[in-house]
């Protein structure tokens, strides 16, 4: 059975101009999927946040995730669960949606998160994200990246949704980057770096 292997570097850094903070997201994925099995499966080892100790009263807060899902048509489906080092534990679902149009020079894709906590230390809380992005060559898109988390117990507009210009570049042997600079909707101050590079295996 074929299979394809990817491996992402997901870095994001984050920063308030007011609080003179920046708080940075160092996230590996590993991703498997099956050339004649709709299985995916994507697993984060370890996913950290470096932030100011006054936090968490340490400089980092590291998590494990793994996602379990089907890819069906445009859309892919997970199940999702992830645990952190401060026994904060969570369980649910992640949906995406694929769509392109006018041969592929337009796409977009439209994820929801769902997370129920599964411990009093464990919050509810859901994410939304959207990246529309049109093709100027084969490798070169030009977007924008909107990424938002909410608490389900706490008004909208006291999440963050950060939304700015993106851009995606294919590189040679099987290397892609995306880059977006972002700023909060609702925090006029917080902005998000967000740095992806990506490589491909066909085994």
């Amino acid at each position: 059975m074929k299979f394809k292997l990817i491996i992402l570097l997901i870095l994001s850094s984050m920063f308030a101009n007011a609080q003179n903070e920046v708080w940075i997201k160092n996230s590996p994925e590993i991703r498997l999927s099956f050339k004649s099995n709709p299985i995916e499966i994507r697993w984060r080892p370890i996913d950290q946040m470096i932030m100011p100790v006054h936090y968490f009263g340490k400089h980092s807060m590291i998590r494990t995730d793994l996602m379990i899902g089907l890819n069906l048509w445009k859309f892919k489906i997970f199940s999702y669960t992830k645990y952190d080092e401060f026994n904060r534990f969570w369980t649910g679902g992640r949906f995406d949606l694929n769509l392109d149009f006018f041969n592929k020079k337009f796409l977009l894709n439209i994820q929801t998160r769902y997370f129920i906590g599964l411990n009093s230390n464990s919050d509810d809380h859901y994410y939304l994200i959207e990246y529309p992005r049109l093709a100027l060559e084969k490798k070169l898109f030009v977007g924008i990246l909107s990424y938002g988390k909410w608490k389900t117990s706490s008004a909208f507009n006291t999440g963050n949704w950060f939304v700015g210009p993106s851009i995606e570049v294919g590189l040679p042997y099987h290397f892609k980057v995306h880059v977006a600079f972002t700023n909060d909707v609702f925090h006029t101050n917080l902005f998000m770096l967000f740095i992806r590079l990506g490589y491909k295996i066909k085994l």
